[in-house]
C-alpha cells in the first residue's frame, strides 16, 4: 500500500481571508544587552606589572643570579642599600672594572693588618727628594720595619695598575686552598688554549694536551711571570670572582682583579699598602703553615727580572720580590734580608708615560736610599 497521503483539495477564494497558523516562540527577548565598561586603573596597573615582569627578561638587563648587578652600566645602584649583609658577604664581586656587589665590610680581616709605629720621616724626606726628580713620574712607595714597626708612606693607599703584581695575592690564594685540601700542590693541569695567551712566559708556545704540576705553574707564574700559567692557576682557585672574594676576606679594598693575564691596560689594581700587608702574611704562621711559606719564599727568591729593586741592593743582601711592567705601570715589591738579619717590606709603584724608560731609575735610586738608610740607621 501507498504510504502517499491524499490531501483534499480546497480552491482558493480571494475574496475569503484565510488566517494563518499562529506562531509561539517561546523565550526570545528584545533588550538589547550593554557592553561592559574596562577599569582603566585596573588597565595601568596590569600594565605596568607586565611591563616589570616581562621587559628585563626580554632586554636581557638581569641575568638570572638576584645578586648579579645590572648590565647597563648607566644605571647606578646603591647595593650596599639594597642588598643584605648576607648576600653581600657572600657575592662580592669586582670584575670589568665595576663593583657587582659593595664591598664586604670584615671587621676581623683573616689577614693580619701591619703594625705600626712611627713614621721614617728622615728616610721620607730623602725619597720624597729622589721622588721629585722626576717630575713626570708619579710614585707610590710604602716601607716597614720588620724590627720597630716604623713605616714610611709615600702614595702607599694611592690605587695602581697591578700588571703581574697582582700574581702575589693569586699564589697565596692558591697556597691557601692547598692547604684548605681542595687543590693539591703536585696536582697535574692540562695546557689547552683556552688558557693561552701572549705577554711574558714560555707556555703560551708549549702546544696543547701537555700537563703541568701546580707546584711548575707557581714557579712560572713568579720566577718569569708568566701570564698563560696564571690564568691556569687563577682558574684552579676559582677565577676573578672567587680571587676577589679572598681579597676582601683578607681585608683590602684596593686589590681587585678584574680580568686574565696579561692586563695590558692596568684593570687590575692594588696599592703599595696592600702589596706590603700581603708580602708580610707570606711569611705569618697565624695565615699560611711553615711548609707553605717556606715554598713561597723559595718560589719568589728567583724572580729573573733584577732590573728594580735588585739593582739598588748589595749582593749578600737577600731578596724576595714580584715586578710588574705595563706600559703605564713599573712596580716591584718585595722583602729585603739584610746581612745583619734585619728585614723591611719595600714597595714601589710608578705610573708613568707609556714605557718611559726614567721609571726604572727611579725604582732603582727608591730601592738604594732605602737600602743605605737602612745600613747606616739613618732613618
Amino acid at each position: 500500500m501507498s504510504s502517499y497521503r491524499k490531501y483534499k483539495y480546497e480552491p482558493y477564494d480571494e475574496a475569503t481571508p484565510q488566517r494563518l497558523p499562529r506562531l509561539h516562540v517561546a523565550h526570545i527577548s528584545h533588550k538589547r544587552t550593554k557592553p561592559k565598561r574596562i577599569n582603566p586603573i585596573k588597565v595601568i596597573l596590569l600594565g605596568f606589572l607586565l611591563f616589570f615582569i616581562f621587559f628585563p627578561t626580554l632586554k636581557n638587563t638581569y641575568n638570572y643570579t638576584f645578586i648579579n648587578r645590572v648590565k647597563n652600566s648607566q644605571i647606578k645602584i646603591d647595593a650596599k642599600k639594597f642588598y643584605n649583609p648576607a648576600q653581600t658577604a657572600i657575592a662580592n664581586m669586582h670584575l670589568f672594572g665595576r663593583d657587582f656587589v659593595s664591598p664586604v665590610e670584615v671587621k676581623r680581616p683573616k689577614m693580619a693588618p701591619l703594625k705600626l709605629n712611627r713614621e721614617m720621616t728622615t728616610l721620607k724626606n730623602n725619597l720624597q727628594y729622589v721622588i721629585n726628580q722626576y717630575p713626570n713620574l708619579q710614585a707610590g712607595v710604602y716601607v716597614w720595619d720588620y724590627q720597630t714597626g716604623n713605616y714610611v708612606d709615600i702614595n702607599g693607599e694611592k690605587t695602581f695598575s697591578a700588571a703581574s703584581i697582582i700574581k702575589v695575592p693569586i699564589l697565596l690564594e692558591m697556597f691557601k686552598r692547598i692547604e684548605a685540601g681542595h687543590l693539591d700542590f703536585y696536582e697535574k693541569f692540562k695546557m689547552t688554549s683556552y688558557y693561552r695567551t701572549g705577554g711574558s712566559g714560555y707556555l703560551q708556545y708549549r702546544p696543547d694536551g701537555e700537563n703541568y704540576e701546580m707546584s711548575d705553574l707557581a714557579a712560572f707564574m713568579i720566577r718569569t711571570s708568566d701570564n698563560t700559567a696564571t690564568n691556569m692557576i687563577l682558574s684552579a682557585v676559582g677565577g676573578a670572582q672567587e680571587m676577589n672574594m679572598a681579597l676582601q676576606s683578607w681585608g683590602f679594598s684596593k686589590t681587585h682583579v678584574s680580568t686574565w693575564l696579561p692586563d695590558l691596560y692596568g684593570t687590575n689594581t692594588t696599592s703599595p699598602k696592600d702589596m706590603a700587608t700581603i708580602l708580610y702574611n707570606a711569611d705569618n704562621p697565624d695565615f699560611l703553615s711553615l711548609e707553605n711559606r717556606a715554598r713561597i719564599v723559595e718560589i719568589m727568591s728567583k724572580v729573573k727580572n733584577t732590573s728594580l729593586l735588585q739593582q739598588g741592593i748589595p749582593d749578600n743582601a737577600r731578596l724576595i720580590h714580584k715586578t710588574g711592567d705595563i706600559g703605564e705601570m713599573l712596580g716591584d715589591a718585595g722583602v729585603v734580608t739584610m746581612p745583619d738579619g734585619r728585614r723591611y717590606i719595600i714597595t714601589a709603584m710608578v705610573k708613568r708615560r707609556w714605557n718611559d724608560y726614567s721609571a726604572r731609575n727611579l725604582i732603582n735610586s727608591i730601592s738604594s736610599v732605602t737600602y743605605n738608610s737602612f745600613a747606616a740607621n739613618n732613618l
